[in-house]
């Protein structure tokens, strides 16, 4: 094989291997780019998600405040009228303006609460709602009088009393998931709360 077939050759291969390493370079490069937006793209799915997480949190943080302000608001004004019971022997116009009032709002905050609740905190709402519905009950038969045999102030006392601890087992059992403190351990389950479930308030 003479000088000028071999110098040939050379060039041949020589340029072949260019070329390869070029495609290999290329194909390299190419690979990078596509690792770095694949990355790119799964942080930026991490971060949508990060703030979707955080987005309902912030909802559901609100709601719980809402919805526990609205419980403890009802308490006050049937408590309320357990004076006014106590004192004049019916409520003024006034407190049945503002127990209906309270009381509308407070259904209006339990259907909220039935769409952002976890489980568990939808059990303790269930707890609260049936405690409050029937002491608001007890407090419209005592209002329209005249009073039967279970139908007394005292009776309404024993409801209002009864009341704090559903309440206070919803305020640990949101803020357990929120985050915020350890889980509470369940309340006392009564005949009452057996049957209340979580459904609505009469309004």
């Amino acid at each position: 094989m003479g000088g000028a077939t071999l110098a040939l050759v050379a060039a041949v291969v020589g340029g072949l291997v260019s070329l390869v390493s070029v495609w290999f370079t290329q194909r390299s490069a190419r690979r990078m780019r596509e690792l770095e937006l694949a990355h790119t793209e799964r942080h930026r799915q991490e971060d949508r998600e990060q703030a979707r997480r955080d987005r309902l949190f912030a909802e559901r943080h609100a709601g719980y405040i809402r919805f526990s302000a609205a419980t403890r608001a009802v308490r006050d004004v049937l408590a309320a009228c357990l004076h006014d019971f106590r004192r004049d022997g019916a409520l003024t116009e006034a407190r049945r303006a503002d127990l209906a009032e309270r009381w509308n709002a407070y259904v209006v905050q339990h259907a909220e609460a039935h769409i952002i609740v976890s489980n568990e905190v939808l059990e303790a709402v269930g707890r609260v709602n049936g405690a409050l519905r029937r002491t608001y009950g007890l407090v419209q038969r005592l209002d329209a009088g005249p009073a039967g045999p279970d139908v007394t102030t005292e009776a309404l006392r024993r409801r209002l009393d009864d009341l704090w601890e559903p309440l206070e087992y919803l305020r640990e059992t949101m803020r357990g998931d929120l985050g915020l403190d350890e889980p509470a351990l369940p309340a006392a389950v009564t005949d009452d709360s057996r049957t209340s479930g979580a459904r609505a308030p009469d309004a």
